[in-house]
């Protein structure tokens, strides 16, 4: 099997992940009795259908995709790709093929009608025991490191979008139960047959409801501007959750998610400014 290019060149810093993956990759396949098509061409996880299944291995420093299995688990198919079965040990499982499989942005289906659907499907609260880490703890670490990049990174921005973003961490709800992804857009939305759309590739967290509006509100400062961000605060609130919160969440997230490769990006400093504005 050929690994994709895009692959290599994002994890060339794990260079023996990447030189064990075809031999993870036919052991998997073997323990399931996959018959393996070609990858498809994505740089941040290795991803191969495989008939009605689709196979995920995840490198071991994205920690970002550490609980996704544990999302699909628990969604159990409501509003979201099932969970076939799973290895940890290679940080790898199987899923629901989405046939046919389109992405939601490729389609001519309304994507905030489609979105504030799933966000009532996907609406679950958690209970102890649980795997998944709290925004309490992440909006913690995000505290110090935005004020940490910034200092680094020169001040390249305005103090007050600094300022929001800490104040917003540190109002963070501890007792919030919500079981929310950080990574909801129409980019990981798939056209099925089993429901009309599923949710692929959750970036999940415990905390606030509010939360769920964090990818929607930044994709639509990156593609469509203010007006884009104010219908998308006017359907996230239709679909019970605090506007105003929502809109202070999703400015700040934009932050604590806009450093790499040791800057800020440009485009999400942008996105947390045009959000904080809308």
């Amino acid at each position: 099997m050929q690994l994709p290019t895009s692959l290599t060149e994002m994890w060339n810093r794990e260079p023996e992940w990447l030189d064990a993956l075809p031999r993870v990759v036919r052991e998997l396949a073997a323990a399931w009795d996959l018959a393996l098509e070609e990858p498809i061409d994505t740089p941040h996880s290795l991803v191969v259908p495989a008939g009605d299944v689709v196979l995920k291995v995840n490198a071991p420093s994205h920690v970002e995709a550490d609980q996704e299995a544990d999302a699909l688990a628990w969604w159990n198919g409501r509003g979201a790709v099932r969970l076939v079965a799973r290895e940890d040990r290679h940080r790898a499982f199987l899923m629901e093929r989405c046939r046919p499989g389109a992405r939601l942005w490729d389609s001519a289906a309304d994507e905030p009608s489609v979105v504030a659907e799933l966000l009532l499907r996907l609406r679950a609260e958690v209970t102890e025991p649980h795997p998944f880490r709290r925004e309490a703890d992440e909006a913690h670490r995000w505290s110090e490191e935005v004020r940490a990049r910034y200092a680094l990174g020169g001040r390249p921005f305005e103090q007050s979008l600094v300022d929001l973003a800490v104040d917003v961490f540190g109002s963070a709800d501890p007792g919030a139960t919500a079981l929310v992804n950080q990574d909801l857009h129409g980019g990981n939305i798939l056209s099925a047959r089993r429901e009309p759309w599923l949710v692929i590739d959750p970036k999940p967290l415990v905390g606030e409801r509010e939360l769920d509006g964090v990818g929607p509100l930044r994709n639509a400062a990156w593609n469509g501007g203010a007006p884009t961000v104010r219908r998308w605060l006017d359907v996230l609130e239709e679909t019970g959750l605090d506007r105003d919160r929502s809109q202070a969440w999703g400015a700040a997230h934009a932050l604590a998610w806009g450093w790499a490769d040791g800057e800020w990006s440009t485009e999400s400093v942008d996105a947390a400014r045009l959000i904080a504005a809308a």
